[in-house]
């Protein structure tokens, strides 16, 4: 993961223009956006922000003081040595560094490490060698978006499909046979097919399914068996694997979408909310009144209102009310927060994300047309069969 970064000054974090007063002062223009941007990336921890140019200015260590930046090195006529010396003295691989250019003389630095990054209005030559440009311009906010994205791109995002054996409407429920394979190998295939996930795990409380994830070159993990819910669960793992983001992707959805994981992961990232998960209209009248059929009202800003087995809004009619899919995203840390909750709602709807509303933490919901189909009982199970015969999407396409 890029945790250090190096930035030039002119055309980077300026807009490159030089005023100089009639005493010979020399005055430059610094974003507040990107101010913000390096404020935000050094209080996170191990994160180190380089200020490195060829030039001398006393207005750039006035700004650098500001910010809180110590590594400030001016008058720099060999980029590359000088990166090469600050990471190794500071103990990062450059591999795991980034540079921040936009002009010939920051090409050698730049090729020097993993990332190289420029802003909107780079030389062409140094475009052609970024691995990201900004779409803002130098001394514009581009340095704030280059570390955003950054940040996004280098944290992990981990997988994990809960799995109990004893369920009590279905009992051995993840190894129940669906077109030829058990469910829970259907899930995990699918699921794999995500391309957001850096890792997928199985988090089971029973050696049965430990043998059928790893008969078909899955990862699984024994877990504690007397957790109350998937997402505790889900917590478990992701506590001993340490990933920046976790999603909990049901065990009872063979027909899941990978397509609709990557919607989550990336609402995680953009938005950013610390939780994120999947709705969509309900077309099916009957789902309307169907207690296993989970409703939920969101706000203007698509963040969850209530859920509920209940019809909301009472009104609600087919098209405009939604049913919310059991999938969630969380950011780690709330996660590892989250099982630590009380809630009466959650107990009162038997709806565990109740437990995060009732807490005062929001939930972002992500529209997709994704059709859930949970396997709960035995009925469901040719319903379920018959869209895998005839070839459902697994998202591959």
């Amino acid at each position: 993961m890029a945790q250090l970064v190096f930035s030039d000054v002119d055309g980077v974090l300026t807009d490159s223009k030089i005023n100089v007063g009639q005493n010979g002062e020399v005055f430059k223009s610094f974003d507040v956006k990107d101010g913000y941007g390096i404020v935000q990336w050094r209080e996170k921890d191990g994160h180190e922000f380089v200020i490195i140019t060829s030039r001398e200015s006393q207005a750039v260590d006035h700004r650098a003081a500001e910010l809180g930046v110590e590594e400030v090195h001016q008058g720099v006529s060999d980029k590359k040595g000088k990166v090469e010396a600050i990471a190794s003295r500071l103990g990062f691989d450059l591999e795991d560094t980034v540079y921040i250019g936009d002009d010939i003389t920051d090409l050698e630095a730049m090729n020097a490490v993993g990332t190289g990054c420029c802003p909107a209005n780079a030389a062409p030559v140094v475009k052609s060698e970024c691995s990201y440009i900004s779409q803002y311009s130098g001394g514009e906010g581009a340095v704030r978006d280059i570390l955003k994205h950054v940040e996004t791109t280098t944290q992990t995002v981990l997988g994990v499909i809960p799995a109990r054996y004893g369920s009590t409407r279905l009992p051995g429920k993840p190894l129940v046979e669906i077109a030829g394979k058990p469910m829970i190998q259907h899930v995990y295939e699918r699921a794999s097919n995500a391309t957001s996930l850096d890792d997928l795990i199985v988090a089971t409380d029973d050696e049965r399914i430990v043998e059928a994830v790893e008969d078909v070159g899955g990862t699984v993990m024994m877990t504690d068996p007397d957790h109350p819910t998937g997402t505790d669960r889900v917590a478990e793992v992701a506590e001993k694997v340490g990933a920046d983001y976790t999603i909990n992707i049901q065990g009872d959805e063979p027909l899941i979408d990978p397509h609709v994981i990557n919607g989550i992961v990336n609402a995680l990232r953009d938005n950013p909310p610390k939780v994120a998960t999947p709705i969509s209209p309900i077309e099916n009248e009957e789902l309307l009144n169907d207690e296993n059929t989970v409703k939920v009202v969101v706000d203007a800003k698509d963040r969850a209102l209530y859920f509920s087995r209940s019809k909301i809004p009472s009104g609600g009619d087919t098209g405009a009310t939604y049913k919310h899919i059991g999938l969630y995203g969380f950011e780690t840390e709330l996660l590892l927060n989250y099982i630590e909750m009380e809630s009466t709602l959650e107990s009162s709807e038997d709806l565990e994300q109740l437990r995060l509303l009732e807490n005062g933490h929001e939930i972002q919901t992500v529209e997709t047309d994704y059709d859930s189909k949970e396997v709960n009982m035995e009925s469901d199970i040719p319903i379920v069969e018959k869209e895998i015969t005839q070839g459902r999407n697994d998202g591959t396409q």
